[in-house]
Formats: structure tokens, sequence, C-alpha cells
């Protein structure tokens, strides 16, 4: 493979475009004005009431920020008649009770409901706006809330949105199937938001650290439908057999894109034998067609269009070969030694 085959972009440079994102995404409360109905009205208030301080020795001080650097936080707290502020260091405090929490049940409910999506977007970024500053104080349990916002935000399609979220909450999270959640977030947020030279970056380092074998074919998958949509097809073919290749009878996440795409990069290649053979093997392994990915709508092979006679006796020899010779292989002895020598990450 030429060495120009995948262009890696600069570190630095995707790192101040993410940092952009997340100051246009995530600050904007325009939109929560905007998206106002009369219930997301009467909660933004209560967010925006005094935190509560939590400290190590058991005390509770209630007041408003007026400071907080990441070191130390400074609150003007009610003393009878007057008020006084109070400064703490943030080794001293266990917890922020931040108020709305009540709330959460309703954002629950609105994620379920496709007409308050809306509704529900704009209480997440109010959540965030209220809490992200302090992620520092608060626990992974916490956080959890932002995870779900970052994955809300793939599912409607508010994939930059994500990017921003991820990118912020991800320095926070120490378990490693979260991370991994959240980087997988990421590779399909800069995907879909039409990022592509960062999205083929993200999944050449995604591919770097998986196991071909494992249980998400994510990498692979964005990295060959990127270059099907090129007109790229012998790497989109290549890229998309390495997880079909090794694959199992366990749980696959895309596996079957990378089928479709490895299909229909076989047929614009004009390959002879590739296009039935995994068409038959994606069938027989229980895949439907993927319609779901735009590019991929329409163009199911007839493997999926009809259905298949019983086998009967005095098959040809080349029908028995090819049930005797899947393209996936269940058990690979080496996963890296049986890579396609075509691919070269």
């Amino acid at each position: 493979m030429k060495a120009g085959y995948f262009i890696i972009q600069k570190a630095g440079k995707l790192v101040g475009l993410v940092s952009l994102l997340c100051l246009l995404i995530l600050s904007n409360t325009t939109d929560l004005q905007a998206e106002d109905t009369f219930e997301l009205g009467m909660i933004l208030p209560v967010l925006e009431e005094p935190i509560t301080l939590v400290l190590n020795g058991g005390n509770q001080q209630t007041g408003r920020v007026t400071k907080w650097d990441g070191e130390s936080i400074r609150i003007e707290v009610s003393l009878g008649g007057g008020g006084a502020e109070l400064s703490f260091s943030k080794d001293d405090i266990k917890q922020i009770i931040f108020p709305g929490n009540e709330f959460l049940k309703t954002l629950d409910e609105w994620q379920q409901d496709l007409a308050q999506t809306e509704n529900a977007m704009a209480l997440y970024r109010a959540y965030y706006q209220q809490r992200g500053p302090y992620f520092t104080l608060m626990s992974e349990s916490e956080l959890s809330l932002f995870v779900r916002y970052a994955e809300y935000a793939l599912e409607k399609k508010k994939p930059l949105r994500a990017v921003a979220m991820i990118d912020a909450i991800s320095p926070h999270i120490k378990e490693a199937a979260v991370l991994d959640r959240l980087k997988e977030g990421m590779l399909l947020g800069f995907f879909q938001g039409g990022m592509r030279n960062e999205a083929e970056a993200k999944a050449i380092d995604w591919i770097k650290e998986a196991d071909p074998s494992g249980p998400s074919a994510l990498g692979w998958r964005l990295l060959a439908q990127s270059k099907y949509e090129n007109g790229e097809y012998e790497k989109a073919f290549w890229t998309a057999l390495i997880p079909v290749t090794f694959s199992n009878q366990m749980p696959k996440a895309h596996l079957d894109v990378c089928y479709a795409l490895a299909i229909l990069s076989a047929e614009e290649l004009h390959l002879k034998e590739e296009p039935d053979r995994l068409a038959k093997e994606m069938h027989d392994r229980g895949f439907t067609w993927p319609d779901y990915i735009e590019i991929l709508k329409g163009k199911a092979p007839e493997a999926f269009t009809i259905e298949v006679a019983p086998k009967l006796p005095g098959e040809t020899e080349a029908e028995l070969s090819l049930e005797e010779a899947p393209i996936q292989n269940p058990s690979p002895v080496d996963p890296i030694e049986e890579l396609p020598t075509r691919i070269n990450f």
C-alpha cells in the first residue's frame, strides 16, 4: 500500500477544532430560550438556584458561586439579614449538591417521547451549563448524565454537539468500558458531522488499538465507508473485509455494514466470485441488509431479495466449495498474522 494511503491530521489542529466546537455548541444559551415550553420554563430557573457544598467533615454550606478557578471555590452565603463570602479548597469538598435533580426523571421521560426531543436536548444543555465547570468535583456516577447526553445527541442527529460533549467529559472518566463508548461516539460524531478528514484520522487511531476479532468493527466500517464514498473501491473492499475475516459467532457491532461495503466494493471492482460469495455468507449468518445507511439503501444483492431454494442432491463442486470455504474465518490462529496483506495501517 502506498505511503500516502491514509492522512493523519496534526493533533494540535484537531484539539483546537474540538475546543472551538465546545465553545460554540455547549456554551450557547440562545437555543434554551428559543425552545422554552411552559414546563421547561419552570425548570430552568430552578437550575440557577444556589448550590450546596458538602465538606469532608460533614458540614454543608449553601450559596451562589462567585469564583471558581479549578483549585478553590468561593460562595456567597446568607447570614441572617446579611451575607458573607466563604472560600474552600477543592480538596475540602466531598460533593456538590446541585438544584434540579428532581427533574432528571422528566428528562428521562422526554428522551422516550419523540415530540419532546428539542426540550430534552435543551434540558441536557441546561444541566451542562449548570454543572460543566465542576466536572473535576463530580463522581463518575454523576458524570454519567453527560455520557448519556453525548449518546442522545448522536442518536438525534446532532453529531457535532456529541463531539463537543465527549471532548468535555472524557478527561474526567476512568472506567475503560465507558471510555471505549466515548471514543466510538467521537468517531461517529466526526463522521456523521461531515468532518471526514478528522474521522479518518480517528478511525486509524482506533484500528491501531482494536482487536479485529473484538466486539466492534466501527473503525473499519467508517474507514471503508469513507473510501467507498470517494470511489476508492479497492481500499474500501480490503478495509471492510478485515473484521469480516476475523469475526466469529459472537456479536460484533457494525459487521453488517462491513459485509455490505465489501460486497458493493467487490461489484464495483468487477470481481467474479466475491460479491455472491460474501452476500450468501452474510445472509446465512442471519444478517439483514443495512438499509439504514443511506449509501447502502436499495442496493441489496439478490441473496436478500429472493428466497433461497433448499439444497438439492447433485450440487456443483463450485457450490460445495463455496459453502466449505467461507471468507469469514470463525477462529483464526493468529488474527494479526492472518490479516489480508493488501492492508497496512
